[in-house]
């Protein structure tokens, strides 16, 4: 650890990192054993005999703590305590009060009245010393962590942002262009143009949100650690908030991704009969902590005597979590959403109801409320305007119908869903959750180009007690098997020097060990989860990945590997 004795004149150097403790004593003597009780290695410390001296400091510096002696020559260390607590830069500067002199009630009321956190004797105990300042150093730095995160997370929102304008300004080229043609060319030709030009798009699309998905998925990995890490209290809504915001960023990227694969017909359901309410109950547990938080009622009216219908459970609940999201964005605190159920009908139909009193809809919106890119107005006003266009598409897929209705601005609206009845099947049965393997003998070769994902995974991974070596290309992965047998591959798609897919061929080829493969991509189309699956990879995660749904297909996947003895 360096340590620099301040004078009138120079002052110290401004460092960023590591974190800096700022000694203030009249007395050398005892800023030389502060200095002996709190060198450790881990943070650096200044000092300083005179409260002019520390002024000085604080004008250059950033400090995660301040060790102040009360009785100094030029000014007391009250008086410079309440310099300090003055500025907006330095009064959030956690300071612990010294003195060899202590009468407790008059002291401790002035000393913690002039901002102090905490007020020692001397002499000092060191232990109690060296606690105390390594709380508020562990918490500057975990402070630089989130706000270094929410740098982060901002700078990906905005990037969103002008891409989705920019995607917008491109989609409406693109169909002005095939207007035109249309209207220059008549047969076969024309319709050959327009199918280009929409695979053009769904290409643009495709690596749109490749780009975009990349970057998130080490902010995900990063929450996951602080809160794993055990944040403060007081970081912890921040935190979540990054986490939730990040979830929305790849919610509207899956937007612009459905709205491709609903206009060219590539919309893959996976029907099987399911249970209506546990779905919407489902997608009610998903909304529910942002409705509480604010402050809307959660009313239920689950009525409907037959339940089953024929459907794809996640795009159900898609479709369901729109449909309360945007009444939850547009209700007002205080305000109510009900979810009702009647059925089945005279034509054997269920139908679902999403209500709000919230900010209704006018009368010339109603017919358009459902098209692609059609937003409401007023300060609720977010997102891209495709969710309620996709969920149409699900809806009608699922041989249902939806409409909207509202008495006017102000006046709520009703959200309406029928679906055909089904038949339950006898014996439905819950899925039995996989156990969890001995994750010690358990061997990863984890490979990813984008530096900070694959840093922060290897993290999380060696968490668990995985055994983990990383590649970051082709090359390197195939010199790192040369040496190390491992039991599951989890690989990007793209990496420089080849794909994933081809990474996967050469290792089976070469193996001597079998092993398991999941892939992870930003590319997350149907065409690119079919094209993992005929390489050989027993997964496909979607970019940002979720570290828990890593987590999870790990061990489903290594439970499922033979037991090999050394």
């Amino acid at each position: 650890m360096s340590t620099t004795q301040l004078s009138p004149v120079t002052g110290g150097s401004a460092e960023a990192s590591p974190p800096v403790v700022l000694l203030v004593d009249d007395d050398p003597k005892n800023l030389v054993a502060l200095e002996s009780i709190l060198e450790d290695g881990s943070f650096e410390l200044k000092k300083a005999q005179t409260g002019n001296q520390a002024l000085l400091a604080l004008m250059s510096d950033e400090f995660a703590a301040i060790v102040l002696d009360v009785q100094m020559p030029d000014m007391s260390g009250i008086e410079l305590a309440r310099l300090i607590k003055q500025r907006r830069r330095t009064q959030h500067i956690p300071i612990i009060f010294l003195t060899a002199h202590y009468r407790e009630d008059e002291h401790a009321i002035v000393g913690y009245d002039a901002g102090a956190v905490d007020y020692l004797t001397k002499p000092v105990n060191p232990a109690v010393l060296r606690s105390k300042v390594n709380v508020f150093v562990d918490l500057f730095r975990k402070t630089q962590a989130l706000a270094k995160m929410n740098v982060a997370a901002q700078a990906a929102e905005e990037a969103l942002r002008v891409a989705n304008a920019e995607l917008e300004a491109r989609n409406a080229a693109l169909e002005r262009e095939a207007e035109e043609r249309r209207r220059r060319i008549r047969a076969e030709s024309a319709q050959a143009e327009a199918e280009s030009a929409n695979a053009a798009k769904d290409r643009f699309l495709a690596m749109l949100s490749h780009e975009l998905r990349t970057p998130l998925s080490p902010i995900i990995h990063a929450v996951t650690l602080l809160q794993e890490d055990g944040c403060p209290p007081q970081m912890r809504e921040a935190v979540e908030t990054i986490h939730r915001n990040v979830r929305l960023e790849a919610r509207l990227i899956d937007d612009l991704l459905d709205l491709a694969r609903v206009r060219n017909d590539k919309l893959h359901l996976d029907f099987q009969t399911v249970e209506a309410h546990e779905v919407l109950r489902q997608a009610m547990e998903i909304c529910r902590p942002d409705i509480v938080a604010r402050k809307i009622a959660l009313e239920e009216q689950l009525e409907a005597r037959s339940t089953h219908v024929r459907g794809d459970s996640a795009r159900l609940q898609q479709v369901f979590w729109n449909l309360l999201s945007n009444a939850a964005k547009f209700t007002p605190s205080g305000g109510t959403i009900l979810v009702r159920t009647t059925g089945p009908d005279a034509t054997n139909q269920i139908t679902i109801e999403v209500s709000d009193n919230g900010a209704g809809i006018a009368p010339e919106k109603i017919r358009r409320i459902f098209n692609a890119f059609e937003q409401a107005e007023g300060p609720a006003h977010t997102g891209l305007g495709l969710g309620l266009a996709i969920c149409k598409a699900l809806v009608e897929r699922h041989r249902g119908r939806i409409e909207a209705q509202s008495e006017g601005v102000g006046f709520g609206a009703t959200f309406r869903i029928r679906l055909p009845c089904a038949e339950a099947v006898p014996g439905m049965k819950a899925a039995v959750p996989i156990a969890t393997p001995d994750r010690s003998g358990v061997r990863l070769l984890v490979v990813e180009d984008h530096r900070d994902t694959l840093e922060t995974l290897q993290q999380l991974l060696k968490r668990r007690g995985y055994t983990v070596r990383t590649a970051s290309s082709v090359g390197d992965a195939l010199k790192v098997a040369e040496n190390y047998e491992f039991d599951l591959l989890v690989s990007d798609i793209g990496l420089p020097d080849g794909r994933g897919t081809e990474l996967l061929e050469k290792l089976e080829k070469r193996s001597r060990h079998p092993f398991k493969a999941i892939a992870m991509s930003g590319f997350g189309t149907d065409d690119d989860l079919r094209s993992s699956q005929l390489a050989g990879f027993a997964q496909h995660l979607t970019k940002p990945v979720e570290f828990a749904a890593l987590n999870e297909a790990i061990a489903r996947l290594s439970a499922t590997l033979p037991k090999v003895t050394e």
